[in-house]
């Protein structure tokens, strides 16, 4: 089924929405007609289908919730058959996540919970626009999401046949032992050094790059590339800005 199918789209958005789409999408000059239209019915669809919340004192906007819809939307371009249903909540808070665990205390700027909510630092999500580094803790988070579909969160994602599959397990193992031995070295790398931790934060990471740095990531992890782009069935060369 189609993006456009049936309950799988919202209202059109009003001018101010459409604004801050091509304001926070650096690639949205470059989309093809029919791809801005599936941009902005995605985007339309997270806002008004999934259950939005402020948290830690926040003050959820309607800017917010566009900003946050179509960077996730842009994951969802290249699909036809799954276009998050699964997320129930997205929660959006004023800073840091903090957390006063058994053991420790953390601090994140993003999460994706197993039941399907997605948590995520506002000033976080600002600064997207301003760093232009590859990084994007939406895309990241989101990434997470489709990894645990499975029920596992482990950087082991589906493929349509057994042959790519086995391709990613090995490039994607690869890969992560590279970054590794690359971030212990002190070299600097087009992937977030993040994404070392290990094979589920290598995907995410990988997300990361794919979307925001398409061409350098190309140029870098070639059969990376080429494997995520099978799984999003999108090439965002072809509307990159980093050339």
């Amino acid at each position: 089924m189609s993006l456009l199918g049936r309950g799988r789209v919202g209202p059109p958005l009003n001018n101010t929405q459409r604004q801050l789409v091509q304001r926070h999408i650096p690639a949205h000059q470059r989309l093809a007609t029919s791809q801005k239209e599936k941009l902005e019915s995605a985007t339309s669809m997270l806002i008004h289908r999934r259950r939005w919340e402020g948290c830690g004192g926040l003050t959820l906007t309607e800017e917010m919730k566009t900003v946050v819809a179509c960077h996730a939307a842009m994951m969802l371009l290249g699909t036809h058959d799954y276009h998050f249903e699964s997320v129930n909540s997205i929660l959006l808070f004023p800073g840091t996540i903090r957390r006063d665990g058994h053991d420790r205390y953390t601090a994140n700027v993003g999460e994706a919970w197993a039941n399907g909510g997605i948590v995520l630092s506002w000033p976080e999500v600002k600064a997207i626009r301003q760093q232009r580094d590859g990084r994007n803790v939406v895309i990241h988070e989101f990434a997470h999401h489709l990894d645990g579909l499975d029920g596992e969160m482990g950087g082991s994602i589906p493929f349509n046949n057994r042959k790519d599959q086995a391709r990613w397990d090995r490039a994607s193992t690869e890969g992560l032992q590279q970054l590794i031995r690359d971030v212990e070295a002190g070299k600097r790398t087009v992937l977030d050094p993040y994404g070392a931790t290990n094979r589920a934060e290598f995907f995410a990471v990988c997300s990361e790059s794919f979307f925001e740095l398409p061409t350098t990531m190309r140029h870098a992890h070639e059969e990376l590339y080429e494997l995520l782009s099978l799984f999003y069935h999108v090439d965002p060369e072809q509307w990159a800005g980093d050339l």
